[in-house]
């Protein structure tokens, strides 16, 4: 090889790249690490996560990969939680990570087990120059029960490319067989191990045996068969080569450290650390070595930082939920490690990191520029916010601890282990770190009790969903090959209208048939059609219902519509009659449900466009839902949108709306399309090519005339495959009924359109009025004239130039001042309203009474008038309170508790309330012996007392007749 090669980490990267590209691979771009299109998983935790539409068969002929043969990536890749997590072994060895690179070629139907051995051997020995010597392969060994045959083709290979007999070890199922999950692609695979020692021994009994020696570089998988429901296995279709190589144990391998860690992928970060806390230079000390502690502290630092940084970037914002809640474990985890080892200041400790991982990765994956300043801010308010506990948690944590002790058997109650999380944020992990140090254990089953008994009182029963057949890659295949069912033609479902086509088989889900007629009533089925205008559920749109039928002969009822590679399922039942293959049927589309659902669709890239012109062109689209009800739009945003601004992007939306543009949309060529200026896509969203653009206002030819054109930015131009109208001024209005925060950085809007908006519009108005009487009524008219005040000089404050800070201070003081007012109003009118009562109870002359009827001199203030009723409910039984609050000016609530005594007589809460609701008007509720309401003419208020009077008196008499 002549002079040695000095291996850096970003050489070693491109090193693999050019290779696999000289052979005819394409360079895919890593996918994000958070799998947007894949809801199966947490993270993307491995290569060939992107892929999976091509081993599946479920890829679009016109999708990007459609075409692709051959492909060559490094991988983002995070196993921090789910079925694969390493966190709890970072640090404390030299190979875990929770991310992590995955360098990968593939093959898709082309080459196979030849040539990806070869290639992997050459690569390894005559390109990075490692020794022969200290490489070992293996390959699967075989399973008799599940009727699996050794691998002896692969073993044959690495025998034909010079590996000696004794580097070739056979391996098991665990090792040596690689699966999807528990169904779907699958097949044996042939790993690389290298002997970090060497010198001469063999180790090939070290291999697969968790030494941290000798550790997998590469796994060369070969994806031949597809594991089904019953566990047996198919041949696939078509078989591939999947491979993937850890980058960090690779320049291990390539740079002579025995530890990942000890290499250039980290020593820029542990660098960083050592600049931002002034520690002791890093050692690379593992286990009782690492006396103090600090070489792990910088293992995890190190490690989280990177994890989080790419999460976040790719749109993992920190949150309790799923990924969200990784992200803030994982930071809350290190935040702790970086307080204890490196006595850091919580608060911006990660951020300080970021640059040097910034100025290190930027180059491979420039998302990390680019969000820099939002992985800061989400970074910085998190650890903010776990500071706030850290210390009252961890106080906590040792009285908890010594309690353990105390008791003898060294185990941290569960009650106490999920008390840490509900109360001071400790994610699990964190507190079993914690007890580990201290010597202390925690039972899991201790745990998920106290956790089930705390989450009890919020549990919803969800709905039963009707499971509908689904096409699988067999299915596909079949369809294709064997049957030879064209795919449909789906673009009618852009056309109003219905459609005459042809039926071409029933699916049932386990088969085709050409008719329907042996199946029992009602059986959930899908049928596969020539032609449709349905629109199958896609890109955040709902899927299309409505009716397949043959006039007066069959009635077919579809209740959903789904596409798998490229051919649509329409699911459903019959209603009667029988279809059978070759039948002319009529596609009705539920065309009043479709109406709303076009203009949400519509007034969808109305709000995006306009979200754009109000806060900015940073503004990216993250999620989506258009149905019939409502179109909801998740978009990346710092912070909370202001009424001003959402006012802005409603009139803006508006004004598009009442323009009455006119709605263009065609098929582009995808790199074409890519070249339109300001043209929106959702991150992470795979598209077909060609795709297609829908432009409001603008005809798509004028656009790609001349496609870098300035003005295009004040257009809508999006992909998109959805139905929409035709005309903007169909939509009619678009009213923001909700804007709220989901995620660390992600936004929600909630809108109505057409009839939906109107609607909204009444109950704003009707809401508005509500709740200003509510304040005057709450507060009287001297405060609320103060909390106008307050809202006009918050109003101000935030359009000035003042810090956030400033302005949190500022809320939080009036907010406070507002709560302690209303405490204090509260206990005062409740304590009149009661003394009212009883002192009417305890004059002379009442003493014997059994009931009490009359107006209180409160405010209409529910809890005071309910805090009355339930004294006589619990403490004096047998007398009766019928009480109204309010003034006849404002608002008036009436309540009424039917005590012992008067039940007896016949008299109940529902009747006495008629007659009272019999003028004041509204409606009353509760449960028998109480019940309360609101009137709706207030200004009888004094009527309705005597009323209530009056119909007892009645009552009465009526008895003693």
């Amino acid at each position: 090889m002549g002079e040695e090669v000095h291996w850096t980490g970003p050489r070693v990267r491109q090193t693999f790249l050019d290779y696999f590209e000289k052979k005819g691979h394409t360079v895919v771009p890593s996918s994000s690490v958070v799998p947007h299109n894949d809801p199966t998983l947490l993270f993307t935790n491995a290569g060939m996560n992107q892929f999976k539409p091509i081993f599946l068969g479920t890829i679009g002929k016109t999708e990007d990969f459609a075409q692709l043969k051959r492909a060559v990536d490094t991988q983002k890749c995070i196993r921090a939680g789910g079925k694969h997590n390493d966190l709890d072994d970072v640090g404390k060895d030299s190979y875990h990570h929770t991310f992590f690179e995955m360098l990968g070629n593939w093959s898709f139907g082309d080459y196979f087990k030849k040539e990806a051995i070869e290639w992997s051997w050459d690569l390894l020995t005559n390109v990075y120059g490692l020794d022969p010597n200290r490489l070992y392969v293996t390959y699967f060994e075989g399973n008799p029960e599940m009727g699996l045959e050794p691998d002896l083709e692969a073993k044959q290979l690495w025998k034909d490319v010079g590996v000696p007999e004794e580097h070739i070890i056979p391996g098991n199922m665990k090792d040596n067989f690689w699966e999807m999950g528990d169904q779907g692609p699958c097949g044996p695979c042939s790993e690389i191990h290298y002997d970090k020692v060497g010198g001469g021994r063999n180790a090939s009994d070290l291999v697969n045996q968790d030494d941290p020696l000798v550790v997998e570089v590469w796994n060369n998988v070969f994806i031949q068969f597809d594991r089904q429901a019953d566990k047996s296995l198919k041949s696939l279709p078509a078989k591939h080569v999947d491979t993937g190589m850890g980058f960090e144990r690779l320049v291990s391998a390539l740079q002579h450290k025995i530890s990942n860690y000890a290499t250039d992928v980290f020593t820029p970060l542990f660098n960083k650390i050592q600049e931002v806390t002034g520690a002791r230079t890093y050692t690379d000390k593992y286990g009782k070595d690492d006396v103090d502690g600090v070489d792990t502290a910088y293992r995890v630092i190190a490690d989280h930082i990177r994890l989080l940084s790419f999460a976040i970037a790719d749109g993992a914002a920190p949150n309790n939920i799923g990924r969200g809640y990784v992200v803030r474990r994982v930071l809350r985890r290190g935040a702790r490690y970086a307080r204890k080892y490196f006595q850091a200041e919580i608060g911006s400790f990660f951020s300080k990191i970021l640059p040097a991982l910034v100025e290190q990765m930027g180059e491979q994956f420039p998302e990390l520029k680019k969000k820099q300043d939002d992985i800061k801010e989400m970074l910085d308010e998190e650890e903010v916010a776990f500071a706030v506990t850290l210390d009252r948690g961890e106080k906590q944590f040792e009285k908890y601890a010594a309690l353990a002790i105390k008791g003898g058997n060294n185990k941290l109650s569960g009650a106490d282990v999920w008390r840490l999380y509900d109360t001071f944020g400790f994610p699990e992990d964190l507190t079993k770190l914690m007890a580990e140090e201290r010597g202390l254990t925690i039972d899991q089953a201790e745990v998920d009790v106290a956790k089930e008994k705390a989450r009890e009182a919020s549990k919803a029963v969800k709905d039963t969903i009707q499971t509908f057949p689904k096409l699988n890659v067999h299915q596909i295949a079949e369809l294709e090959n064997d049957v030879k069912v064209p795919r449909p033609d789906s673009e009618a479902k852009y056309l109003q209208g219905d459609l005459k086509a042809k039926v071409e088989l029933v699916f049932t889900g386990a088969e085709f048939l050409k008719t329907s007629k042996e199946l029992p009533p009602r059986t959930p089925i899908g049928l596969l059609l020539d032609k449709t205008n349905f629109y199958a559920e896609s890109g955040g749109q709902v899927a299309d219902t409505g009716r397949i039928i043959i006039d007066g002969v069959a009635e077919f009822k579809v209740l959903d519509i789904q596409e798998f590679g490229g051919y649509v399922v329409h699911n459903g039942y019959l209603e009667y009659g029988e279809l059978t293959e070759g039948d002319e049927v009529i596609c009705e589309y539920d065309e009043l449900r479709r109406q709303p659902i076009r203009n949400n669709h519509t007034g969808t890239h109305i709000l995006n466009h306009s979200l754009r012109e109000v806060l900015g062109d940073e503004i990216n689209q993250k999620g989506s839902l258009v149905d019939q009800d409502k179109l909801r739009f998740d978009f990346s945003h710092k912070a909370q949108v202001t009424l001003p601004e959402i006012k802005k992007v409603e009139d803006l939306s508006n004004k598009y709306i009442q323009q009455n543009f006119k709605t263009y949309s065609k098929d582009v060529d995808l790199d074409l399309a890519r070249e339109i200026e300001g043209v929106r896509a959702v991150f992470g969203e795979t598209y077909p090519n060609p795709v297609r653009v829908v432009s409001i206002g603008i005809e798509v030819d004028e656009l790609l005339k001349n496609p870098k054109n300035p003005e295009w930015r004040k257009v809508s131009v999006e992909f998109c495959g959805g139905t929409h109208v035709d005309q903007t001024g169909l939509i009619k209005d678009l009213i923001i009924i909700e804007e709220s925060g989901i995620a660390k950085g992600i936004r929600r809007i909630v809108a109505y359109t057409g009839d939906g908006a109107h609607q909204a519009q009444r109950d704003a108005q009707f809401f508005g009025d509500k709740l200003n009487h509510i304040d005057a009524l709450s507060f009287g008219p001297e405060k609320a004239a103060e909390i106008k005040a307050a809202s006009v000089e918050l109003e101000g404050l935030a359009i000035s130039a003042v810090t956030k800070e400033e302005l949190r201070t500022k809320f939080t003081k009036i907010q406070k001042e507002l709560v302690d007012e209303q405490k204090k109003r509260q206990k005062a009118e409740s304590k009149t309203a009661l003394d009212t009562v009883q002192g009417h109870f305890k004059k002379d002359e009442n003493k014997d009474a059994k009931y009490f009827v009359g107006h209180l001199p409160i405010s209409a203030n529910a809890k005071a008038l309910s805090e009355v009723m339930t004294y006589y409910k619990t403490k004096d039984k047998t007398r009766s309170v019928y009480v109204f609050a309010g003034s006849k000016d404002d608002a008036v609530l009436h309540g009424v508790y039917v005590g012992t005594d008067l039940a007896s007589k016949g008299v109940t809460a529902e009747s006495w309330t008629a007659a009272v609701s019999s003028v004041l008007g509204g409606k009353t509720g509760g449960k028998e012996p109480s019940r309360q309401g609101a009137a709706a003419e207030p200004e009888k208020l004094e009527e309705a007392v005597a009323k209530a009077e009056e119909w007892l008196s009645e009552k009465l008499k009526d008895l003693r007749i």
